[in-house]
């Protein structure tokens, strides 16, 4: 009997089983493991960028439900203050649909894709427009009001947009590094916080996800315009 233990204990190690990797073994599984890594990880990313690009769409539409009760309450006269930019997109308009947003529904003006303190409050804080400081933001806030809707010496009326379904009226700004905007000037335009192209607000009151390529900018013959923009027409100066 002891015979046989000696005979089986005295067997080389490889028989009895292998315990342990070589060098060589680990850096082949450390080598797939990084290309695993290296597949997974952009797609990962396009999925977090899409899923935070929906939420916007959603807030967006929250914002458009505020802008339809403003309108219901003002014989359909958009936001309109009497001042022009800075401070009617920046103060003015939040100023005016503020009755109608509940303390809790605020949350829905920042778009999850924002960084820092919110585009609102970024931008003041880094371009520093005349006569506007942080103090007169009411609340953070990633969406813009185009010139179209705001712009003096009159108010404008919901029956001067012929392609409500097609017309932008607030886009997303969201800024996706600190103190730095995407550049609409540009051709093509600097990808925006949701890549190639943006989320925004038509007049009808629904929200989606446009590409830059797809928008009539309205702006001169190679250039882009933002303050005017549409999925296909342009009808409201």
């Amino acid at each position: 009997m002891n015979e046989r233990i000696e005979k089986l204990t005295s067997q080389p190690s490889a028989a009895r089983g292998r315990v342990a990797f070589t060098l060589i073994e680990l850096l082949v599984v450390i080598a797939i493991i990084a290309i695993l890594a290296a597949m997974l990880l952009p797609a990962l990313a396009q999925s977090k960028q899409k899923a935070l690009r929906i939420k916007c769409v959603s807030n967006l539409h929250q914002v458009g439900l505020v802008m339809s009760m403003y309108l219901n309450d003002n014989q359909d006269t958009f936001p309109y203050s009497g001042n022009s930019w800075p401070t009617a997109q920046l103060v003015d308009v939040l100023n005016l649909m503020n009755p109608y947003i509940s303390t809790n529904n605020k949350s829905f003006f920042p778009c999850p894709s924002d960084v820092g303190l919110g585009w609102n409050y970024e931008f003041v804080l880094t371009v520093k427009p005349a006569g506007i400081t942080t103090n007169q933001l009411l609340f953070p806030c990633s969406y813009g009001y185009y010139v179209d809707f705001y712009n003096p010496p009159k108010p404008h009326k919901m029956s001067a947009v012929t392609h409500p379904t097609q017309k932008t009226i607030m886009p997303c700004f969201a800024v996706s590094v600190p103190g730095v905007f995407f550049n609409v000037d540009l051709n093509p335009p600097a990808d925006s916080a949701h890549g190639k192209g943006m989320d925004f607000l038509f007049v009808d009151g629904h929200a989606q996800f446009a590409l830059f390529t797809q928008l009539n900018h309205g702006g001169a013959a190679g250039g882009y315009n933002y303050d005017t923009v549409g999925l296909g027409n342009i009808d409201m100066p």
